[in-house]
């Protein structure tokens, strides 16, 4: 809308110099830090920030074909800084949260505004977002043409090789057929997001005024003791919206760089509302800094109470699982900021110490170490950190990683799509029985979520049965037949798996049936009927571990399955979505779409899908932390399981055991080298899937097939940089398992041990009495 395209367009001219600027002001951000920029009179360091902000800025807007969200992470961090700039200019005397009242009506007016015109734009002229608009946005864009994506020989023009074949010579035109050049040859930009970008960067702008303002609404009363509640659902609306808009773009051919852009536009957002909450309590902030800290401590040991339960909660746990995940994520970072450091404490001793006397801290101007004072008391506490966990966890954290990106999206993925090509030719009954059995599989892994079992469904069984049933009978078939299946799967797990293993205390022990957060949600599972807090742990609960663990809690078969019925709010749109992309594939003779309307419903059927799943999620932790809080009394009602009890006394002494000879000072030397070694290739692992995924896999989706986008092997969806990745994983998870077979091995003898010295101390107190 405007002119955004022709500024994309424009701004390839102005790349080379908008890179310099960026290194220059990287450069001099790094002098500053050298050279104790904090020391500096105040005048200069203003100006210097300054300067700084408006190259940044300058630069990200020109460099937006390389940063395609680089204008819209602009726009709302200056938003509220231009706003609140103008009051610090003109109105200062005005308190913050009156400004902020002010600020409402103008962000939320605007926002209306732009986000009716873009509507309006789009239904006018072809603007909305279908492929055309994409091969014409993605090419303006500078988007990269990847051939080796697609077929080349189809999706490359004949006559002018280079050129993509919907396009004309010039670019000027574009058509797609259903024989030769279909709108599967928009893979060729599979890796791009700039286009999609810069054609909802006015819906993104929109987004951002209306969070902002409504913040600056509900702040106009800070001592409201609804607007904390009314901000919280700001900020979950915003995930949402962001959460939907992924998915849509997803859906619609955005790019496979989507995620990083949607990152760094939340990022932007929440320092835009961060302007905007230090405005309004500035003074309280300045004036009273340890009241805000401890108010901040307790929310977050609010909630780690929530998320954590069991027999024995140690907070140092909290805290070494927290580093575990900065190590992991930091750690190069890490020791370039103790490089600098060198350098800076350097500069200090020799330059700073001299011009700047009075205003270096006596403490700071004193200290003659190799690091800065405050890099020097950092490494101090990171001395006295628990090593063997930190490295344990930061391990565990790439591990959780891995297994999210690669097997339970990338490979699951590639089965799924099989599995759809390998029931085309079947029939209905076949497909069905087929469906039902790799559901109740899949349903059978604990980390699988229900979703894509239930979107599958919705692609292999209209696909079967679209002649027989029709569009909306076979639909509606698909939507029967994954709620039999979720039902059917839910008793499998509650019957057979749930209470063939509720007998087992190490079982118990695992869910931590003892621990309150548990026994709140046997609680709420044993309600008759269907009450709300009973659907939202049986729906927005993961679906192996609440089917499991109602059967070992020995709940009535009966009472869960209508407590799960529900879950068709979920089941339907997911079905349509996966119904929608294969009727979104069928094309007539003059290869235009059959169902032109298809991909706009699936968006909106995704929509739905993603929000039933985000309310239900969202009030499954709202129920439990509500029930712990108002039935305390039917908590403390249910007894303990005495032998768990015992188990917990025992599982304390191994723990305690194993943090003893864990200890990093009698860590042997080999053992050490190996624990670092595995962090080491799970760090490198871990950047590798986030930097270049794009290198690591092939784009790969539902529709896709083996032989026409893998070459006929499914293994070629890992590319030669996804096979360092995976051989790094597998070297980290080895070393870790070589290390803590070691440490087990030595907790067992320190447990025999202790059981030895127990078994003495009768006798010797026997002894003693005798003697004396």
């Amino acid at each position: 809308m405007g002119y955004g395209l022709e500024v994309v367009k424009n701004s390839y001219a102005y790349q080379d110099e908008a890179a310099i600027v960026v290194y220059s002001t990287l450069g001099y951000m790094t002098f500053m830090w050298i050279f104790d920029s904090q020391y500096w009179p105040r005048a200069l360091c203003i100006i210097s920030w300054f300067s700084i902000f408006v190259a940044f800025s300058v630069s990200m807007c020109l460099l937006v074909a390389l940063i395609p969200y680089g204008p819209i992470c602009v726009f709302t961090v200056l938003m509220p800084l231009s706003l609140f700039g103008i009051k610090k200019l003109m109105y200062d005397q005005i308190p913050g949260h009156v400004y902020a009242g002010w600020v409402h009506g103008i962000l939320v007016t605007m926002a209306s505004i732009t986000v009716a015109c873009w509507f309006y734009w789009n239904t006018k002229n072809g603007n909305m977002w279908d492929s055309p608009t994409n091969a014409i946005y993605s090419h303006a864009s500078g988007c990269a043409v990847d051939f080796d994506a697609v077929d080349a020989e189809v999706c490359e023009n004949a006559d002018y090789p280079g050129v993509p074949c919907f396009w004309n010579e010039d670019y000027t035109e574009v058509s797609f057929s259903a024989d030769s050049c279909t709108k599967r040859c928009l893979d060729i930009y599979q890796a791009c997001e700039e286009g999609f970008i810069t054609w909802a960067n006015p819906g993104l702008a929109s987004m951002a005024m209306f969070a902002i303002g409504f913040i600056c609404k509900y702040l106009q009363e800070p001592d409201d003791p609804h607007a904390k509640h009314q901000i919280r659902g700001v900020f979950r609306s915003c995930v949402l919206f962001l959460f939907l808009f992924w998915i849509y773009a997803s859906l619609a051919g955005a790019g496979e760089g989507l995620s990083s852009s949607l990152i760094a536009f939340a990022i932007s957002m929440g320092i835009g509302s961060g302007i905007v909450f230090a405005v309004v309590f500035w003074g309280t902030i300045v004036s009273e800094p340890s009241r805000i800290v401890g108010k901040a401590t307790r929310q977050v040991e609010k909630y780690s109470d929530l998320v954590v339960s069991g027999p024995a909660r140690h907070d140092d746990e909290y805290t070494d699982f927290v580093r575990g995940y900065f190590l992991l994520g930091f750690g190069p970072f890490i020791v370039l900021y103790g490089l600098i450091s060198i350098v800076n404490q350097y500069v200090r001793r020799h330059l700073i110490r001299n011009c700047c006397r009075k205003r270096v801290p006596r403490a700071a101007y004193e200290h003659n170490g190799l690091f800065t004072l405050a890099v020097t008391r950092q490494i101090n506490d990171y001395i006295s950190w628990d090593h063997t966990k930190v490295l344990t966890y930061a391990i565990y954290w790439g591990v959780n990683y891995a297994f999210l990106n690669v097997f339970a999206s990338k490979f699951t993925t590639v089965f799924l799509s099989w599995f759809v090509q390998y029931t085309s030719t079947m029939g209905l009954s076949a497909v069905t029985l087929i469906v039902l059995f790799v559901g109740m599989t899949l349903f059978m892994i604990p980390i699988m979520p229900g979703l894509p079992i239930y979107l599958t469904g919705g692609i292999v069984l209209v696909s079967a049965g679209h002649d027989i049933l029709g569009r909306w009978g076979s639909i509606c078939y698909a939507c029967a037949v994954s709620l039999f299946l979720k039902l059917l799967a839910c008793a499998v797990q509650q019957k057979i798996i749930g209470q063939r293993l509720g007998g087992s205390i190490s079982v118990k022990q695992m869910v931590s049936i003892n621990s309150e957060g548990i026994r709140a949600m046997r609680v709420m599972l044993s309600d008759k009927g269907i009450t709300s807090r009973k659907v939202a742990v049986l729906v927005g609960g993961p679906d192996w571990p609440v089917g499991v663990l109602c059967g070992i809690l020995g709940l009535d078969l009966c009472s869960v399955l209508v407590g799960t019925l529900p879950v068709v709010a979920v089941i339907v749109p997911s079905v349509f979505v996966g119904s929608f992309a294969y009727l979104g594939s069928l094309e007539n003779d003059d290869g235009m779409d059959l169902y032109p309307w298809s991909s706009t419903m699936g968006a909106i059927a995704s929509t739905f899908a993603a929000g039933a799943m985000f309310y239900f999620t969202l009030s499954a932790a709202a129920a439990v932390k509500n029930t712990l809080k108002h039935s305390k009394d039917d908590i403390s009602a249910i007894p303990l399981d005495e032998a768990v009890q015992e188990a917990n006394v025992e599982a304390e002494k191994r723990r305690a055991a194993y943090e003893r000879v864990t200890i990093w000072r009698h860590v042997p030397g080999n053992m050490k080298y190996v624990l670092f070694t595995a962090v080491l290739s799970m760090m490198g692992c871990c950047f590798l899937l986030v930097i270049f995924n794009a290198s690591c896999f092939r784009e790969y989706d539902l529709m896709y097939t083996i032989e026409n986008h893998l070459g006929g092997k499914w293994t070629n969806i890992i590319l030669p940089l996804g096979r360092v990745a995976l051989l790094l994983f597998v070297i980290s998870y080895t070393l870790l398992y070589t290390f803590e077979f070691w440490a087990t091995a030595k907790t067992r003898a320190e447990m025999k041990s202790l059981d030895e010295d127990e078994t003495k101390q009768p006798l010797t107190s026997t002894n003693v009495a005798t003697y004396a």
